[in-house]
């Protein structure tokens, strides 16, 4: 698999740097926790993440970073909580540069769809703006791209499962027919 492009990103630094949502989870087992492709884990650990801040998902072709206590809290290890930075930011995996938008199964898990967390702050503030409709369009096109369909498809863990707090915005048409066996979803 080759490595996908950098995204475009619609949340300015700002923000993030301001905000207390991302890389942050009550529970260490938290399956928000992010999961990195094979190739973005041997591109953390080439960039100095130990090793054994992985483990491995169901699909054995990806794996969920542990999450370390930090306070009342468990934080992503990559995540400098002093000055709410990632230390692999260029690097960081797909399911990381997506947020706040989720990749995510619909209820009744028949269709694979694109949402926009509303715990992000930003997200919940822009979602009705015309920059960030636009943007949903270009998240959209970006998972529908063949390349990304391909990581994904391989990937299946990146899905994540329907959650009440993400608003979907649209159905990812070629992700759930990549995920579509005799007319059902695998």
């Amino acid at each position: 698999m080759s490595h996908l492009i950098q995204l475009e990103q619609i949340v300015p630094s700002k923000v993030c740097f301001s905000c207390d949502v991302c890389c942050r989870f009550l529970e260490q087992d938290s399956f928000l926790a992010p999961i990195f492709t094979q190739a973005e884990m041997k591109r953390a650990i080439a960039n100095g993440v130990n090793p054994d801040f992985f483990r491995p998902t169901a699909d054995r072709k990806s794996a969920r970073v542990k999450l370390i206590p930090n306070g009342d809290m468990y934080i992503c290890p990559c995540f400098n909580p002093e000055t709410s930075e990632c230390t692999i930011y260029p690097i960081r995996p797909l399911d990381c540069q997506i947020y706040p938008f989720a990749l995510m199964y619909n209820q009744d898990h028949t269709r694979v769809v694109l949402g926009v967390d509303m715990i992000c702050p930003y997200g919940e503030a822009e979602i009705q703006q015309e920059a960030f409709q636009h943007y949903i369009d270009y998240m959209a096109s970006y998972l529908e791209s063949d390349s990304v369909v391909e990581t994904i498809a391989a990937n299946w863990q990146l899905i994540g499962t329907y959650q009440e707090t993400v608003v979907i915005v649209c159905t990812l048409e070629k992700l759930t027919l990549a995920r579509t066996e005799n007319g059902a979803l695998v």
